[in-house]
């Protein structure tokens, strides 16, 4: 409706008025109902097929889910020799971070996180087009993509108060406040993955939802470090899952050990095997290098699911 708007310079509400239409544009534009497309294919003396084709009208589900309504992403391509104010992408899918039509990075106001996280673009693109497929079911990937993100938002240890480094951005006056020493805060595996999201946002301050349902309304440093996590995920979902488990808590160990029994045995195997010849980590804020064979074991990763693990994909 807005880009209808461009065309004949006026505003959304003004278009709105004209035409005659009742419900509001946005949710015209991702339910539209023949009657209103009639109506406004005969003030603008186009289509009807036309203006469905401008909408959400034939989008999967999964991929409606996750747009973004209030987007205020700028392509700088499309934006140039305007004589009105740079155009605004109305919607966009949660992990769109390109024009889809000039490839260009899209920029917005927020800039939270932005340079820690912008260090890694061809991961960060990569794993938009999975999710992106995935949205739109066309996902092919090794593991599927929503039991990726169910992993990335997972968390690996409980939720606990920050550690002191952790608050080392803050003003000195506010790192001893008893309402921030005692807030816990989540601890999600994806921050295993993609250390930088850390750096890039402080603990205190993220916004990662805990579910799939909630991610077009995160920030944008939560989105892209998710991308991140899934490209990163695909690459190598052994390593991955054996990375978690080796600095995750038991209640953590549980929840991602649970997730990933809906995997291929393949993978579930693979991780088994590499339980037997544990790595040595070493945690910040610890004084030596701790052996994580004792911390999960083979049996328990590797329990087979009741049902088949295939059939667990094509459900997920």
């Amino acid at each position: 409706m807005e880009r209808i708007a461009d065309v004949y310079q006026v505003s959304l509400d003004g278009l709105q008025a004209y035409v005659g239409w009742a419900r509001p544009a946005l949710q015209l534009e991702s339910e539209p109902v023949r009657a209103d497309m009639e109506r406004i294919a005969a003030a603008t003396r186009s289509s009807v097929e036309r203006l469905f084709a401008m909408t959400f009208h034939d989008v999967p589900p999964r991929y409606r889910t996750l747009l973004r309504p209030a987007s205020r992403e700028t392509c700088p391509v499309c934006s140039r020799g305007m004589q009105r104010p740079q155009r605004l992408r109305a919607w966009s899918f949660a992990f769109s971070f390109r024009c889809d039509r000039h490839r260009q990075p899209l920029f917005g106001f927020e800039t939270r996180g932005a340079c820690a996280l912008g260090g890694d673009e061809a991961s960060a693109q990569r794993g938009a087009e999975f999710l992106y497929r995935w949205a739109m079911g066309r996902d092919t990937a090794a593991v599927p993509v929503g039991s990726v993100l169910s992993l990335l938002l997972s968390p690996s240890r409980k939720a606990s108060s920050p550690a002191p480094w952790e608050l080392a951005r803050l003003p000195l006056a506010h790192q001893h406040e008893p309402s921030i020493l005692s807030r816990p805060c989540r601890r999600p595996a994806l921050s295993i993955l993609v250390p930088e999201f850390a750096l890039a946002v402080p603990i205190y301050d993220q916004r990662l939802p805990s579910t799939i349902a909630d991610l077009p309304n995160a920030p944008w440093a939560e989105r892209y470090a998710l991308a991140l996590g899934v490209a990163r995920v695909l690459k190598n979902p052994t390593d991955a899952v054996v990375r978690i488990l080796e600095v995750s808590d038991e209640f953590g160990r549980k929840k991602v050990t649970a997730l990933i029994h809906r995997w291929p045995a393949a993978i579930r195997n693979a991780v088994g095997r590499a339980a037997q010849h544990p790595r040595h980590t070493k945690a910040r804020g610890e004084g030596s290098a701790t052996s994580t064979s004792g911390r999960f074991n083979r049996q328990r990763v590797r329990a087979p699911s009741n049902r088949d693990a295939w059939r667990d994909r094509a459900d997920a």
